[in-house]
């Protein structure tokens, strides 16, 4: 993930050469990326992780990345600019939706359908 998106301690405004720190903070967001494919697909991947996913992970991490460099590094307004823009916050776009739907389940929410049975008896005909 450090080499996709080039990332050093100093982007988060670590000191140079804390790489344990920077480590951490990565660390916690593949965590927190894993989780929000595994909810979005309803499939926790006990039968191993395809190339696939791995690559979504990457790709919404580096998302988290840049959102993070983008916020610290972008004031909300300009001197003399009275509109306010704040950044999106989406991360988990659209195409990483479509790459993860061949790996998504069925959620099962506990609660049934109504079912409706109507029976043809021949009768009145």
């Amino acid at each position: 993930m450090l080499h996709f998106t080039g990332l050093k301690p100093q982007h988060l405004k670590l000191d140079k050469t804390d790489t344990t720190g920077l480590n951490t903070i990565v660390q916690e967001w593949i965590k927190q990326s894993e989780s929000l494919i595994e909810s979005y697909t309803h499939n926790d991947f006990s039968s191993g992780v395809s190339d696939a996913v791995k690559n979504v992970c990457l790709r919404l991490t580096s998302n988290m990345v840049a959102l993070s460099v983008a916020r610290r590094d972008t004031p909300i307004t300009q001197p003399n600019d009275w509109t306010v823009q704040i950044l999106s916050s989406e991360i988990f776009t659209d195409d990483l939706k479509e790459d993860l739907e061949p790996f998504v389940k069925q959620a099962v929410t506990g609660k049934s359908d109504n079912v409706f049975v109507f029976t043809v008896t021949g009768e009145d005909l």
